[in-house]
């Protein structure tokens, strides 16, 4: 066995078909940094402040989707904490040089803003 990812073994790690979720990868769009957009500039998601009666107010909105695909997103960022969470304690126990691991590294990078 070996620890090289094969373009096989990426794609059936991206694989979406389960999920029915918008398929990655997914960016910050840099203009709007509160929306999530897809390669070929899809927005999937919108996620902004507002103040209204001294309040301030999150909004979150799924945009370009079916009601499915919509559904199938909210449910993937509603887990995204609890799935870095698990991501970095397997990290900080099993950690290994291998792409696998280097792509775990990158996902806590990305999800917590890191260069």
């Amino acid at each position: 066995m070996t620890n090289e990812t094969t373009p096989d073994r990426k794609r059936q790690m991206n694989t979406t078909a389960a999920a029915n979720h918008t398929p990655g990868p997914w960016a910050i769009d840099p203009k709007y940094l509160s929306e999530v957009q897809t390669p070929d500039d899809k927005t999937i998601a919108s996620c902004w402040h507002a103040h209204a009666e001294g309040r301030t107010v999150s909004i979150t909105g799924v945009l370009e989707c079916s009601p499915e695909e919509s559904a199938a997103n909210a449910r993937l960022i509603a887990a995204a904490p609890d799935m870095l969470a698990a991501l970095k304690a397997v990290v900080m126990v099993a950690d290994r040089d291998t792409d696998e691991f280097a792509l775990a590294r990158a996902a806590i990078a990305k999800a917590e803003a890191v260069s």
